[in-house]
């Protein structure tokens, strides 16, 4: 199973990214990617709906996601969420949001619904508009490098990408605007050093 949605991440990115498939589109193609790769032909949208559905928050968030959105929010800055979807839509996504880390998100924004996805500049202009800040005051997380981090740079942003298992402690270059971390512990301090304002 796990190697079967590999499979499809991997797929459905390379076509998103040669193709330009839309985020409604890419939830699509995932999931038709992932139900022939397991020889599944009934609703495997709903199936994992329902599933998602059914998590416990515990099952869902990194701990120290919990915390770092709490640390971040508490330096008085504005948190998003910005996504790419694949394999469920971002109804689901908002749930596992709502049931993990309550309601601090001052915009939460996702492909499907966006017509834009990352590492496409759209998609963090949107974010910046939803947040009410230009693009060069905020600063980017994720976990993915090319989606993440270099579409963040790329878009004029700071980064920070989430290593986790790659690296064993946070590097700053903040000359470059840009950190790796192991994890999201001390995030705080790491938007500090990246001259985070907003």
């Amino acid at each position: 199973m796990r190697e079967a949605v590999s499979e499809a991440d991997r797929a459905v990115r390379r076509e998103r990214r040669l193709r330009g498939l839309s985020g409604s589109e890419a939830v699509r193609a995932s999931v038709s990617i992932l139900a022939s790769r397991l020889g599944y032909s009934g609703d495997l949208l709903g199936v994992i709906e329902g599933a998602i559905a059914s998590l416990r928050p515990e099952e869902v968030a990194f701990s120290d996601a919990v915390e770092a959105v709490r640390e971040v929010k508490g330096m008085g800055l504005r948190v998003g969420v910005l996504g790419n979807t694949l394999f469920w839509t971002s109804s689901a996504t908002r749930a596992l949001l709502r049931a993990s880390f309550g309601d601090p998100f001052d915009f939460t924004g996702f492909a499907d619904e966006m017509g834009a996805s990352k590492p496409s500049p759209e998609a963090f202009m949107a974010a910046a508009r939803g947040l009410g800040v230009e693009v060069e005051e905020m600063a980017h997380v994720g976990d993915r490098a090319s989606e993440d981090l270099g579409g963040a740079l790329a878009a004029g942003l700071r980064a920070v990408l989430v290593a986790r298992g790659r690296v064993r402690e946070a590097v700053v270059f903040e000359a470059l605007g840009f950190a790796v971390m192991p994890d999201l512990r001390g995030l705080g301090e790491v938007l500090r050093r990246l001259g985070a304002k907003k």
